[in-house]
């Protein structure tokens, strides 16, 4: 969410944005922007996809798994996003902006080294997997403890998957990732249903779906792909080095994120059982769609917000966050209005009779979280684009604390309602600590204003003296 952007995005940005499209031609524009639009497209349709795909996965689980069991699913997956988390700042982040940058001529050879990073950091967080395992798993039941030792086979060949699909994004070539979304789709599908009718569907054989798909894809983009494994010890030492002070700040704000959005999934089943987990997972499941449409356009926020600033100066990139916060929470409401309007109708297509008992007040919970996720994805956009990633790691710790003081007293005393009321809170405090921030920083800081049209200087008389001015 907050992206640190350094000098080498900024080229690219400026490079592949920058220059042309202000060229005064219409056409010259349009010809300008439609690759990009199309690359654009395919990168959202490939979001689109893959949130479809683990959407529908988690709708046929919540169908066809026991409430109990659906908790341990979300359980055990909710651990799994905070080694999510960390992998995508030490390793995806970064080989965003050094894969079309300083080693866009040797890319093969780099995402030979990053995959050798990739199953480095593996081996730690399956062995973190592993321990949770029998820690939650004597906590709550064996099925917990299955699924938990399952998902430390499948996480290493699920975040493959995520690697490169994300490689094709470095490349600037989104076209395959978009296909490989289409892959990854049918065989999850398939393979979920082919459990079911088996009789041996369950939240581990859930992961173990889930690994087959993402290796099975992962096998088609590496042959298109075609790293090169072998290379020097210099540049390994190189690129990790470069990853590592590229993400470090990411991925220490990485148990805040967590916290903010997954303690309760700890919370919630110590206290109430695994079906109340379940319950909490298939109401965030209603808020997916809003919030991670909010999540992607945050992202493709960044680059916009840095040409903003580099051809509108700090009012530009200012009129920028202010219209694109109207669209995200005027989205959202929208979006909580039908959520609303239509809740009998979506649970009983949805879910059947179960959780049917949420369809009330809990459901206004889950439309508020997308409406508190909109200003600190802007803001940390714009802390992205003016290289403050730090002051987004201070943003995401004090949000996390709230989520301790506030959210977790109040899923105690409420429930799953309390719950989701707790990250809705969680993220409105984000969003204004980044906006305090962000504002803070734009007064300390000279402000950037927006570039001068140059003008043709009147003619001197004869024997003056003039200087140019620069």
């Amino acid at each position: 969410m907050r992206l640190a952007l350094n000098e080498e995005i900024r080229q690219l940005v400026t490079e592949h944005i920058g220059p042309d499209i202000c060229d005064g031609k219409p056409q010259g524009r349009f010809r300008k922007w439609l690759p990009w639009a199309t690359k654009g497209s395919l990168a959202i349709a490939d979001q689109g996809i893959f949130a479809v795909s683990n959407f529908l996965l988690n709708i046929l689980l919540v169908r066809w798994l026991a409430p109990s069991d659906y908790g341990a699913f979300a359980l055990a997956y909710s651990v799994f996003l905070f080694l999510l988390i960390v992998h995508n700042a030490l390793v995806i982040t970064p080989m965003l902006v050094f894969g079309p940058g300083k080693y866009r001529e040797r890319f093969s050879e780099y995402l030979g080294i990053l995959l050798r990073g990739h199953f480095a950091l593996m081996v730690p967080g399956s062995a973190l997997l592993v321990a949770a395992a029998f820690l939650l798993g004597s906590i709550f039941s064996t099925v917990v403890e299955r699924a938990f030792f399952n998902l430390a086979l499948a996480a290493p060949f699920i975040l493959l998957l995520w690697l490169l699909r994300r490689a094709f994004y470095a490349r600037l070539d989104p076209v395959w990732a978009a296909a490989s979304g289409v892959v990854y789709f049918l065989i999850l599908v398939a393979g979920t249903a082919l459990l079911h009718r088996a009789g041996v569907l369950s939240p581990a054989t859930g992961f173990l779906g889930m690994a087959a798909a993402s290796l099975i894809t992962s096998a088609l983009l590496l042959f298109r792909l075609r790293p090169t494994l072998a290379t020097d010890r210099s540049t390994i030492r190189a690129v990790f080095a470069a990853h590592w002070n590229y993400g470090r700040w990411v991925a220490a704000g990485a148990f805040p994120n967590w916290v903010t959005d997954n303690i309760y999934y700890i919370v919630v089943p110590a206290w109430m059982g695994l079906a109340e987990a379940g319950a909490l997972k298939a109401l965030m499941n209603l808020a997916q769609p809003a919030s991670q449409s909010i999540s992607a356009l945050g992202t493709l926020l960044v680059p916009i917000l840095v040409h903003a600033r580099e051809t509108g100066g700090d009012r530009g990139m200012k009129r920028t966050m202010q219209l694109c916060l109207v669209l995200f929470v005027s989205g959202s409401v929208a979006y909580m209005a039908v959520l609303w309007g239509l809740r009998l109708q979506i649970f009983h297509s949805l879910y059947g009779s179960k959780f049917s008992g949420y369809d009330s007040w809990p459901l206004l919970a889950v439309g508020l979280i997308p409406i508190a996720q909109g200003l600190p994805n802007v803001v940390g956009a714009a802390l992205g684009a003016i290289e403050r990633p730090k002051l987004g790691f201070w943003a995401d710790s004090w949000s996390a604390g709230c989520a301790l003081v506030v959210g977790v007293p109040l899923a105690l005393w409420l429930g799953v309602g309390g719950a989701l009321l707790g990250i809705a809170v969680a993220y409105t405090v984000m969003g204004f600590l980044t906006l305090f921030f962000f504002m803070r920083t734009m007064r300390t800081e000279a402000p950037t204003a927006p570039p001068q049209i140059a003008t043709i200087p009147a003619p001197m008389p004869e024997n003056s003296s003039w200087t140019e001015a620069t």
